[in-house]
């Protein structure tokens, strides 16, 4: 067990060109601004924000606040100014940790619009900020080092490694591996009138999505770090992204940037356009057999940066497998599958969503129009978030009494169909919303549980 640990210690100090991590630097910060102006684009601050009813909190982050539309835009563009100044690699660790702030406060504005993608491109800077990534194809006027240790490149490849990782755990159950959902939904439903529609509502399609699928996420580690074997197997990575980017429309830039990832798994001299910028390919003449070059030992990471690095990476292998601790199941309750890499785990063909007034003395009914309070992403998270739904209806109750029918119960009729199962009732239609409770560390008794 030594010797194993000694051996992965001393690789993660081995000299490597840095020149990698610099394209990274650089691809990532454009990528990066292009998210910022798609905020801007997409209305999320005026549309998204300003205008709703309710904002659905994040547990412990219901302090962040909405602030007025001037300063919600002043951290738009600082955001969008930190992508930039990250792809330049100037003021580099400000900007890293501006940018995380910027996108981390729009994230926890708002639970409905939670995505996996956005709490990576949070994790990324920070990651980026401990590395010398900022030497290498860079506007910084900082001397480049002739090596850095391998560790930078390593600790970004690891993260990207999580993602795969734990997405293909989540796909080890049987609704995955024997009914075969929710591929068989999504290539079900995938729209006839778009150009691959013809490529991908075959049959054959969901054997090889599905288990395809869970091989490569469940596999990444083998066959992207494992030299021999990486050479080829990006391109099913590569085949496999393009592919998202197109059959799904909720993950945006997400399959580009995990595309221009895939360099954190080679070294300088497999990237072509790297290796002739290379220093050792730049100082040999024509006609001469190349070497490796044997860089300088770089400096070791202090001894903070490395304590930061353990806490953090002990965290991000331990949080995610909270939901399996939790009494009420992950992905159909939400409870305990953010912020874990549960990546399209289930899916819900919605029948119904509606809310009803009830005055419990005289027993008059009254339907609330949902869509007056609710966005489509809110109303898909009352739906599949027992948290949402409470607040909706404390909201629904408060806003009732302001109209003269005080004390009134709230209850809700949500039915859909659960990973293609029979359609079902989400939570009980006669339990009162209002006064419920929902906790994670407890059993939610008014939930309807598919069978």
């Amino acid at each position: 067990m030594n010797a194993t640990y000694n051996r992965f210690k001393s690789w993660l100090g081995a000299p490597i060109d840095g020149q990698v991590i610099g394209l990274f630097r650089l691809l990532f910060g454009l990528f990066m601004a292009y998210y910022a102006l798609y905020y801007y684009r997409i209305g999320l601050i005026p549309e998204g924000l300003q205008k709703s009813k309710i904002l659905f909190k994040y547990e412990f982050f219901e302090w962040v606040p909405l602030l007025p539309g001037p300063l919600m835009y002043f951290i738009l563009f600082l955001m969008g100014a930190a992508a930039l100044l990250i792809a330049a690699g100037v003021f580099f660790r400000w900007a890293c940790w501006l940018f995380s702030l910027c996108l981390a406060f729009f994230l926890f504005q708002e639970k409905s619009y939670y995505n996996n993608h956005i709490y990576l491109f949070i994790l990324l800077p920070l990651l980026l900020s401990a590395t010398d990534a900022d030497r290498y194809l860079s506007l910084s006027r900082k001397p480049r080092p002739a090596s850095v240790q391998r560790w930078q490149q390593f600790i970004l490849a690891a993260q990207v490694m999580m993602v795969y990782f734990y997405a293909g755990i989540v796909k080890f159950k049987a609704d995955w591996l024997l009914r075969k959902e929710p591929m068989s939904t999504m290539i079900r439903d995938f729209p006839d009138a778009h150009w691959m529609a013809s490529l991908i509502k075959h049959d054959v399609n969901i054997n090889l999505f599905t288990y395809g699928g869970f091989l490569l996420d469940i596999l990444a580690p083998f066959l992207l770090f494992y030299k021999p074997v990486r050479n080829w197997a990006w391109i099913p990575f590569a085949l496999f992204h393009l592919t998202n980017s197109q059959v799904f429309n909720d993950i945006g830039i997400f399959p580009f940037v995990m595309l221009g990832a895939m360099i954190l798994f080679f070294d300088t001299n497999e990237i072509p356009v790297l290796h002739a910028l290379s220093p050792a390919a730049a100082g040999q003449g024509k006609g001469k057999k190349r070497q490796a070059s044997v860089p300088e030992a770089p400096p070791a990471p202090s001894a903070l940066t490395r304590n930061l690095l353990l806490g953090y990476f002990a965290f991000q292998i331990l949080f995610p497998l909270r939901g399996l601790l939790l009494p009420n199941p992950l992905d159909y309750t939400t409870i305990g599958n953010r912020f874990a890499w549960r990546v399209k785990a289930d899916t819900r063909n919605q029948q119904e969503v509606n809310f009803t007034l009830v005055d419990p003395a005289s027993g008059e009914a009254r339907k609330v129009d949902v869509a007056t309070f609710l966005n489509p992403m809110q109303r898909k998270a009352v739906a599949t978030d027992p948290r949402c739904t409470v607040a909706f209806a404390r909201l629904l109750r408060d806003e009732a009494e302001k109209m003269g029918f005080p004390k009134a119960q709230v209850k809700a009729s949500i039915r859909y169909s659960y990973n293609s199962r029979p359609v079902q009732y989400f939570v009980d239609p006669e339990t009162d919303l209002a006064p419920a409770s929902v906790s994670p560390f407890r059993k939610v008794e008014w939930l309807v549980l598919p069978e």
